[in-house]
C-alpha cells in the first residue's frame, strides 16, 4: 500500500519463466511452495540463476548460485545497500522514476548515507565479497524477480522490508515487464 496505493502483487508467475535472476527472499520455497520452486528449478536449469537470502541454510538456500546468510532483521539495510549500489552504478531508470514515481524529497540522500558495501556488509554479518558479487548479478540482469514471504511479511519491520524490496525495482524499472518484479507469496502452498 505504501509504494503502490493498494494491496497489490505487480506480477504473475509466468514472470518465473521469463526471469533470468530470481532472488528469494525469507522464504524456504523448496518445502513451503513445492510447485512454484519445481517452477523455479526448470528456469534455473534453462540458465536463470537462484539467490537466497535467508539468516537459515535450509534445502532451498542448498541449491542456489548464491546465499546470503544475513543477519536476522537488516533486510532494509541489505536492500538499501543495493539501490545505493545500483544508483552508484548507474542502474537506475530515471526516465521510468520521472513517468511513474513520486520520489520524496531527501529520499536519495538517505540512501546515499551510510549504505556503502562494507557498512551493509557488517550489518547484514555477511561476506563483503558474498554481498559484492549478489549487488553485481542484481544490477546486470533486467529480468530479475525478488520474491518474498513470510520471512519478510511477518516480520515485526515487515512493512519497511517489503517496500525496501519494491524500492529497488521500482528505480531500477524491473517493474511491469516480463520476468522483472517484486513479488509476495504466500506463506503456505495451500493459501
Amino acid at each position: 500500500t505504501r509504494a503502490f496505493g493498494e494491496d497489490v502483487v505487480p506480477a504473475s508467475y509466468d514472470d518465473l519463466d521469463a526471469a533470468d535472476l530470481i532472488v528469494l527472499v525469507g522464504s524456504n520455497s523448496a518445502w513451503c511452495h513445492p510447485i512454484v520452486y519445481q517452477r523455479i528449478r526448470a528456469r534455473c536449469e534453462a540458465g536463470g540463476r537462484l539467490v537466497v537470502i535467508d539468516p537459515r541454510r535450509t534445502e532451498t538456500a542448498d541449491e542456489a548460485d548464491l546465499h546470503l546468510p544475513i543477519r536476522p532483521g537488516s533486510d532494509v539495510a541489505l536492500f538499501n545497500g543495493l539501490l545505493a549500489w545500483c544508483r552508484a552504478a548507474g542502474a537506475v531508470d530515471q526516465a521510468y522514476l520521472d513517468a511513474h514515481v513520486a520520489t520524496p524529497d531527501g529520499f536519495w540522500d538517505g540512501i546515499d548515507n551510510g549504505n556503502d558495501l562494507w557498512s551493509v556488509a557488517r550489518t547484514c554479518d555477511v561476506a563483503p565479497a558474498d554481498l559484492r558479487r549478489f549487488y553485481e548479478l542484481f544490477t546486470a540482469t533486467p529480468r530479475t524477480v525478488t520474491m518474498f514471504s513470510q520471512g519478510i511479511n511477518q516480520s515485526l519491520a515487515g512493512t519497511d522490508q517489503v517496500n525496501a524490496i519494491v524500492n529497488v525495482h521500482l528505480a531500477t524499472g524491473r517493474i511491469a515487464k516480463p520476468g522483472a518484479a517484486p513479488f509476495s507469496i504466500t506463506g503456505q502452498p495451500n493459501a
